[in-house]
């Protein structure tokens, strides 16, 4: 809207502002360099600025800067390009509201949000909060234009699982953002990169370098972007100087028109290590080449060998042009062998060149000696991007992390993290013993071995585990960084709720009366997701983490969450059970008689007095484990749900004591007024029951899972709940039927579910219109065959109780009945609009 009808109104604002752009000589020092000089001269220029608080970002810096300058009580929202109050401030993520939106994602690089990055102006803008959902942390790159790419909410904004585009008249301003974001935040302790891939949550790189480079290209500065980025320069006094001088993008990155050379140094480590003479050790890289004009050649000196299939390794390489791919990528596969036992350092560089084209150069080094095996300890106590070996056994089993592994060698613990080639840390199992050599480096302050060129080498498969230590909370600090540990009698502050994994979400606070500390679930595919959180006593093992400054417990799997002693309880009836108050723990016991078909984790328990329905999402004691038949003791809290009674309140322990019980008779009631409280979670039988409409099949789930029935001036409903119950898409019977089930109530409504399709005996007999059919053979063997009938439809068989005992769809001609036992049996099927019914006698 502002950028395509209402930019006149920011003429009067450039005018007024004019004295706050950029100060004269600000870009002096800069004058003439080009390359990695001038990005570094830039970042001298540009670091240091005042830093403001996050809360200003929303009270204050983004309603003025992004101000709708035809209503000033509201703000332009960057990506969907509409006007909405400035109040309508998105607290908690409320869909149409707006947030602050950091266009590069913190999670690359800066999550900690008292980092400097957090906060620069430059990089925040106000988005639509679902639309900053959408966005995520997902790469910038062009993607197809579908119906199904669009994002919806933001007009002409593209998005699938990996990128993100923008519309096009902001397309150079994002690229711009990410430019200076690559140039301010150039350090030791925080260092953005522009990549020309795809990167991976949690680094500090974000892609696509080429498509940037050819949007800032397209989408030009424009008085608009000017006139805000002067006004921020008020706020941070520091400037994006990709806004101020575009051509400085050109001089640093290259012309995008001509041939371009980028490099992927993803998992390539410029330092080799150190290699003994006679050994060598090898890396590969990848170089993407732009619009070029013939082939690429690189060179490597020293004792520095190349090679584009990891085999065949010379000095110099030709990589092959395909004039008609506007984009080429070319693994190189690099080999350093010491040239002699010396023990020195040696210093190579890697050129590549192509016509009319800038060329790139990497630095690398190695050095000839023998590393030798440490103790984890030892390499704990080396600086960062120090080469280490150590040895040590896998103690976690990959679920809060699909890439990191944790070893642990009897002194120390580490996380080891891999991408090279053939030493992927994911391919590591539990109790793996592993050789592993590679550089020391950090991730939010946890200490791993992940810095390029790694070698992992299996020792052997299901080593001992070590005994975790028993520790409190207030132990928990760098020591045992790494470390399996066991803390007794913990509780979770967030009981009643459902664990879940990954990001913000699977933090959770527990408490063991030392002090507090955060339960961590790092995987949205970890077994305890979807589980609920108790609120009794756990004793729980796990891995210490760290995240800054926060020290974190992971556990690996349900294992590891066990429930603490609890205070002894009278057993008693579930009859008694039922009359207790709301919330009250008690513990009963009985036969399992239902549930698993209408519902994943329902149960429905009976002892004799009474029935109940029981439910739990507790870590070891899940309902949905459990079989009809099953005789099991159980402990909860009561609850009410719609009406039914439930024990369902955490803590819940369950005790399988024995399986195949018989199960109890039903109770046959005449009408189905009878359906009522006095029956809620009992077995009930009700004869000559019809559908008030027959016509269909069964269908499960929700309100459509729900049949009205009548018996005489009698009306009540069959409940299936589940549409994987086996009945879904059963005929519903055309005559009266013998319904059986477990009777529930939702808000005064009783249902009667049947368990299984065997619930469901209907009469043949009782079809309102009949054609008697004689089969032949009769007496039958194993084949029914059908004389002048092509084809029959709905082919049911029923034993002398009513009971069917076999269904099929449709037949042509015959059907087999090999399963059925000797004796007689009544047949019905339709064909042209008609039931035909007849009795055989199977041998």
């Amino acid at each position: 809207m502002v950028r395509n009808i209402q930019l006149q109104a920011y003429f009067i604002l450039l005018l007024s502002i004019n004295a706050l752009a950029q100060p004269a000589g600000y870009y002096n020092s800069v004058s003439g360099l080009d390359g990695e000089a001038l990005k570094t001269g830039l970042h001298k220029i540009i670091r240091n600025h005042n830093v403001r608080s996050y809360s200003e970002f929303r009270d204050v810096i983004l309603r003025d800067l992004d101000e709708d300058p035809n209503n000033p009580d509201n703000i332009i929202l960057f990506y969907k390009n509409n006007s909405i109050p400035k109040s309508n401030f998105a607290s908690n993520n409320e869909p149409d509201f707006w947030n602050r939106e950091h266009t590069w994602p913190s999670s690359h690089g800066f999550s900690d949000n008292t980092d400097t990055a957090y906060t620069d102006v430059h990089n925040l803008r106000p988005s639509d909060a679902t639309v900053n959902t959408s966005k995520s942390n997902k790469d910038f790159d062009d993607i197809e234009n579908t119906t199904e790419n669009a994002q919806g909410e933001a007009p002409e904004t593209y998005t699938n699982s990996d990128f993100w585009e923008p519309r096009d008249n902001i397309k150079g301003d994002v690229a711009r953002i990410l430019l200076y974001m690559d140039v301010r935040y150039n350090s030791a302790r925080l260092d953005l990169s522009v990549r020309d891939r795809i990167t991976f949550s949690n680094t500090p790189e974000i892609g696509v370098l080429f498509t940037l480079l050819r949007w800032h290209n397209d989408d030009p500065v424009d008085d608009y972007e000017r006139a805000r980025h002067n006004k921020g320069f008020t706020y941070q006094n520091n400037r994006n100087p990709f806004i101020d001088h575009p051509e400085y993008v050109e001089a640093i990155w290259g012309d995008i028109l001509k041939p371009l050379i980028t490099q992927n140094l993803t998992n390539f480590s410029t330092d080799f290590g150190t290699v003994s003479f006679g050994e060598d050790k090898i890396q590969k890289y990848t170089i993407r080449g732009y619009n070029l004009e013939s082939d690429i050649a690189v060179e490597a000196d020293g004792a520095f060998s190349l090679s584009s299939d990891g085999t065949s390794f010379s000095q110099e390489i030709t990589l092959t042009n395909d004039p008609t791919n506007s984009a080429q990528d070319f693994d190189i596969f690099v080999k350093f062998a010491p040239t002699s036992a010396n023990g020195l350092v040696y210093d190579g560089a890697i050129s590549h060149s192509t016509t009319n084209g800038a060329s790139i150069e990497i630095n690398v080094q190695g050095k000839e000696g023998e590393l030798g095996v440490s103790s984890i300890a030892e390499a704990r106590t080396k600086s960062l991007g120090s080469e280490v070996q150590v040895t040590g056994v896998v103690i976690d089993k990959g679920n809060n992390s699909s890439n990191s592994r944790i070893i642990f060698d009897g002194t120390a613990g580490i996380i080891v993290r891999s991408f090279d080639a053939n030493n992927e840390s994911s391919n590591l199992n539990y109790g793996d013993s592993i050789l592993v050599t590679g550089g020391l480096s950090e991730f939010g302050n946890v200490l791993q071995i992940e810095e390029s060129p790694i070698t992992i080498e299996l020792l052997k498969e299901n080593a001992q585990q070590p005994t975790p230590q028993v520790v409190t909370i207030a132990d928990i600090g760098e020591s045992l960084e790494s470390e399996l540990v066991t803390i007794s009698n913990v509780f979770f502050e967030d009981a009643g709720g459902v664990f879940a994994g990954g990001g913000a979400a699977g933090n959770f606070t527990i408490s063991d009366g030392t002090g507090s500390v955060i339960f961590r679930i790092g995987s949205s595919g970890h077994p305890l997701v979807g589980t609920t959180i108790g609120d009794g006593l756990y004793n729980i093992t796990g891995f210490v983490g760290q995240f800054f400054d926060d020290y974190q417990l992971s556990v690996r799997d349900l294992d590891d969450l066990e429930l603490a002693g609890q205070v002894e309880l009278p057993v008693m009836t579930i009859a008694e059970a039922r009359n207790q108050p709301m919330s009250t723990e008690v513990l009963i016991a009985g036969i399992i008689i239902g549930g698993q078909n209408n519902d994943q984790h329902n149960r429905i328990l009976f002892d004799g007095t009474a029935g109940i329905v029981i439910r739990s999402l507790d870590v070891g004691n899940e309902t949905s484990t459990l079989q009809v038949g099953d005789s099991i003791s159980i402990r909860g809290g009561i609850s009410n749900y719609f009406g039914t009674l439930q024990l369902v309140e955490s803590p819940i322990t369950l005790t399988l004591n024995n399986q195949g019980n018989t199960l109890p008779e039903p109770q046959l009631l005449e009408s189905l007024s009878d359906v009522n409280e006095d029956y809620e979670s009992e077995l009930i039988t009700v004869e000559g029951v019809s559908a008030v409409d027959g016509n269909g099949n069964f269908q499960g789930g929700g309100n459509n899972g729900l049949l009205e029935l009548e018996k005489g001036a009698n009306n009540g409903f069959l409940f299936i709940g589940s549409t994987s119950h086996p009945l879904t898409s059963v005929p519903i019977p055309e005559n009266t039927f013998s319904l059986t089930g477990y009777v529930s109530e939702f808000n005064g409504d009783y249902r009667i579910s049947p368990r299984t399709i065997d619930d469901i005996i209907v009469n043949p007999l009782s079809f309102n219109t009949i054609e008697y059919f004689n089969f032949y053979p009769n007496p039958v063997d194993d084949v029914i065959i059908f004389q002048n009938i092509e084809v029959a439809e709905a082919i049911n068989i029923y034993n002398l109780n009513g009971q069917r005992v076999f269904h099929l769809e449709e037949a042509a001609g015959k059907v087999q009945i090999t399963q059925l036992n000797t004796g007689f049996y009544i047949v019905s099927f339709h064909s042209n609009g008609k039931n035909f019914v007849g009795k055989i006698f199977k041998k």
